[in-house]
């Protein structure tokens, strides 16, 4: 089974990510390396927080996913047992 609920988060995550790593580069002719290591340093670490935040939202989405889908099945087995 597809996860789009995931892959909705992370593309709209990779998104703001290189959207942000682009304007980088415009400074990548007059400031110096030690900076945008930095700077490139601290955008991949607050990426990666976000894939973090974007897994425990995905398990939350997934349990709760379960949870509605194996109450229509117990819905539908009443159902099937009451009509025979």
């Amino acid at each position: 089974m597809l996860n789009y609920n995931k892959n909705k988060l992370i593309n709209e995550c990779l998104t703001k990510y290189y959207e942000t790593f682009s304007h980088t580069l415009d400074t990548a002719d007059y400031v110096p390396d030690k900076f945008n290591n930095k700077i490139l340093n601290y955008i991949y670490k607050n990426m990666r927080k976000t894939f973090k935040r974007i897994d425990r939202e995905d398990k939350k989405f997934q349990r709760q996913f379960v949870k509605e889908h194996r109450s229509k099945q117990k819905l539908k087995k009443s159902k099937k047992g009451g009509e025979s």
